[in-house]
């Protein structure tokens, strides 16, 4: 053999082996198509079974924002803080890098993190509902009520959200 048929045969097998390789690109993408599309029909079957409650969450979320200016239903009836106050700021804080500060907001907000990372996980990436989800969630419902009791002992009245709102609907109804 010639060198310049050995050089064909390299091209050629080198021409062999991109086609391969676009093949494999084509059909992992066509895979990862099926899955996001799985995915995302997971998600939109859960907005659909509960979109009643979503509209229902989101009227209330308008009301309660133009009437009282906060969201919590026990902010709004009795002006203490609930377990849940200052939860979104602090995932939010957390999510960004900024750890300390989200842990003064709600220190139960890194178990919410976990836990929702991992039920999202398991429900809409595998398609599973494992049975340890009412334990997990139990947990975490607990710590986070335990972190709220010596909050309100320990911090309460201090700095946002462990302050009281004496615009509140209790107050207003005994003035």
């Amino acid at each position: 053999m010639r060198i310049a048929d050995l050089r064909r045969i390299g091209e050629a097998e080198a021409i062999r082996s991109y086609c391969a390789q676009i093949c494999v690109r084509i059909a992992d993408r066509k895979v990862s198509m099926r899955r996001m599309q799985t995915v995302f029909g997971r998600i939109w079957a859960d907005l659909k079974s509960f979109r009643i409650a979503l509209f229902a969450l989101l009227l209330y979320n308008v009301l309660a924002r133009g009437l009282f200016h906060a969201f919590c239903p026990q902010l709004i009836l009795t002006g203490f803080p609930c377990a849940g106050c200052g939860m979104t700021r602090a995932v939010v804080y957390i999510l960004t890098g900024r750890f300390a500060r989200g842990m003064q907001l709600n220190p139960a907000a890194p178990l919410w993190i976990l836990f929702l990372g991992w039920f999202f996980a398991n429900r809409y990436l595998r398609g599973v509902q494992p049975r340890q989800t009412k334990v997990f969630l139990a947990l975490v419902c607990v710590i986070t009520l335990a972190v709220y009791v010596y909050r309100m002992i320990y911090f309460f009245p201090g700095e946002p959200p462990m302050v009281y709102h004496a615009n509140n609907i209790f107050s207003r109804l005994i003035k």
